[in-house]
């Protein structure tokens, strides 16, 4: 009888395992086995289009770590003071009315006593022939002398240049030391005054470029000549 269930246990025990075993296995068998080893027949792995090209996003610029910071260009004030005068040597009018550009002689070289070079420019015309102020500016002197006669000194209106008349038969009426003239106004006449000789009448002319604009009897002489040549006729 012992024998008997002894051998009932055994065979229990082994239908036990048996049965726990076989749950082992459907388990293995549905959650691996099956997965990778026994694809079905309509099976189709997805694979993406070779030739398909993705959109990348552009990449937004990488600031610097400083902003570059241009300075603004100098600005020459000179220069631009320069471009703001309008009666420059370059603009300036015959200051004899009537007077037409053939008819100017350039004699700023020509020889003069005591050794002297002329520097300025003799325009002849009838004695009382208006003279005209070449451009605008202020009258700076009135000035008699033995060489120049009956003259006026007048600054251009950057006060960088002077304009020399002499050998005056006399300033215009009312005119003044200190007046502000236009160019064309008339500031005197034609005459035969200083060292011209009588009867001899024509208007010196000339223009200078102080070193200082207080001392407007001395500077750098200018030509007049091709200033005049090219400049405008006064009628």
């Amino acid at each position: 009888m012992k024998r008997f269930l002894l051998i009932l246990r055994k065979t229990l025990l082994i239908i036990l395992l048996l049965i726990v075993y076989s749950i082992v296995i459907v388990v293995l068998y549905e959650n691996f086995i099956r997965t990778y080893l026994f694809l079905p027949t309509n099976y189709a792995e997805s694979v993406g289009d070779p030739t398909e090209k993705t959109p990348v996003p552009t990449p937004l610029p990488i600031p610097s770590i400083e902003p570059t910071v241009i300075p603004p260009p100098e600005i020459n004030t000179n220069q631009t003071q320069n471009n703001a005068v309008t009666d420059s040597p370059t603009a300036l009018m015959i200051p004899v009315v009537g007077i037409k550009r053939e008819q100017l002689r350039d004699t700023f070289n020509d020889a003069r006593s005591e050794g002297r070079v002329h520097n300025a420019i003799d325009i002849m015309a009838a004695g009382g022939t208006p003279v005209v102020a070449v451009a605008d500016g202020e009258i700076a002197k009135f000035f008699d002398s033995e060489r120049g006669g009956i003259t006026i000194y007048q600054y251009s209106s950057d006060r960088r240049f002077v304009y020399y008349y002499a050998h005056l038969q006399k300033r215009a009426d009312n005119l003044k030391e200190k007046d502000s003239v236009k160019r064309g106004t008339v500031i005197g006449y034609v005459g035969d005054t200083g060292n011209s000789g009588a009867g001899n009448y024509h208007l010196h002319f000339s223009v200078t470029l102080p070193d200082d604009p207080k001392k407007i009897f001395e500077g750098t002489e200018i030509n007049p000549y091709p200033l005049l040549k090219n400049g405008i006729e006064s009628r």
